[in-house]
């Protein structure tokens, strides 16, 4: 078994982000490849037509921004890559830090995700969870019992990055509430305990301006809690592996 690839999700024109990036990866000693972002700022960009912005403000109230048409196409381009390879990978942001020790966890990482199909390096909003399997004394891989968002790190399988795919022809709602819900393609999300990577302090490139709910009526609002109360019914019916 050779040792797990490493790549960075990356806008191109993003210099200074993978200036910095890099410099935390060199300097743990970590080999790695960027991926280019897709870029929302390109006209018809790659997989814009699979948003289906009816269905997102029908269901949810609101409607995906470019940027997150762009995000969710980013990480698509690396499930694909992941499925190409037909090998685990990791996968991470440019707008993290990493602990100084990533590196010893990676073959760790690489042999659990193997048995775990998912694993998150990061939860951007914890929950309670449950203790799945403590690895030594310092980490645990844990089961959140509700969605802690983020993309910023995560290890994939081949198997998962073919579901991913498989349950991805239109981007419904943002590319990290869709990983999180195995009822859309059987995959339960997993993480570290504590978290490998952060969130760095650094602007988003996706923007502030998310989940824009102006205009819903009372009638809307009625059709969207009753469609929430049905996914977490439908995510409590898919039983965990673990």
């Amino acid at each position: 078994m050779g040792d797990m690839k490493v790549f960075v999700v990356s806008l191109k024109r993003s210099v200074d982000r993978r200036e910095r990036i890099q410099k935390q990866l060199d300097d743990a000693g970590i080999e790695f490849e960027f991926i280019d972002a897709i870029d929302a700022s390109i006209p018809n960009f790659t997989h814009s037509e699979r948003r289906n912005d009816p269905l997102t403000k029908k269901r949810f109230g609101y409607t995906l921004l470019d940027s997150e048409i762009a995000c969710f196409a980013s990480h698509y381009t690396a499930w694909e890559i992941c499925k190409k390879l037909n090998q685990t990978i990791l996968i991470l942001e440019d707008n993290i830090d990493i602990i100084p020790e990533l590196s010893i966890y990676l073959t760790s990482l690489q042999d659990n995700c193997k048995k775990y199909r998912f694993i998150k390096l990061f939860a951007y909003f914890p929950k309670a969870y449950k203790t799945i399997e403590k690895l030594n004394s310092n980490i645990s891989i844990i089961r959140y019992l509700r969605r802690t968002c983020g993309t910023q790190g995560y290890c994939i399988t081949p198997e998962t990055a073919h579901k991913f795919i498989s349950n991805a022809n239109q981007f419904i709602e943002p590319v990290d509430d869709y990983m999180e819900k195995p009822y859309l393609h059987s995959v339960t999300a997993y993480c570290m305990s504590p978290d490998l990577v952060s969130r760095a302090k650094i602007a988003s490139t996706i923007g502030s301006k998310r989940k824009d709910k102006t205009g819903v009526t009372l009638l809307d609002k009625c059709y969207i809690e009753s469609f929430r109360l049905y996914e977490q019914i439908k995510d409590y019916m898919i039983k965990a592996p673990y």
